[in-house]
């Protein structure tokens, strides 16, 4: 009886996962596509080759959002108002075509790079010219150790 238990879990998952992969990849685009910078409005649309209720986007690094529509739909778009430095990095979507069906798999991964994003903020500057300084300084030393060492 647990034998036959078992193989019916196994059965089960078989066709579950099975499932998965007939779902086509979603495709994920960035809208604009490139220059956005730090306080920009940016849209992710994940184009859905089926139609789909339930569309997920998650980011690297763990955290994701899910929009989901009464009606079924092609695509989905997650927006920025206003990014910010914590919104740059990978993006993927998936998506579920209905509760009594799998998950797709992810799609290709997307970039959102910020430009504007590598400015530097005060506190770091005035640590990178104390380093600065003292890497000079350092320099300085060691140049005259050895134009002495050699006198």
């Amino acid at each position: 009886m647990a034998s036959m238990a078992v193989a019916l879990i196994l059965g089960w998952w078989l066709v579950a996962a099975s499932r998965a992969q007939q779902l086509p990849r979603p495709s994920l685009s960035l809208h604009p596509s490139q220059g956005v910078s730090l306080g920009d409005p940016v849209t992710l649309r994940c184009h859905l080759p089926r139609l789909a209720a339930w569309v997920w986007l998650y980011r690297e690094g763990g955290w994701s959002y899910t929009k989901g529509k009464m009606k079924e739909q092609d695509a989905a778009e997650f927006s920025f108002v206003s990014t910010k430095r914590e919104h740059a990095g990978c993006y993927q979507c998936q998506y579920r075509v209905s509760w009594a069906e799998e998950v797709s798999v992810e799609s290709d991964p997307v970039e959102l790079v910020l430009t504007g994003a590598e400015l530097v903020s005060r506190g770091n500057l005035v640590v990178a010219v104390v380093r600065g300084c003292a890497a000079v300084f350092i320099f300085g030393l060691g140049v005259f150790f050895v134009i002495d060492a050699r006198s």
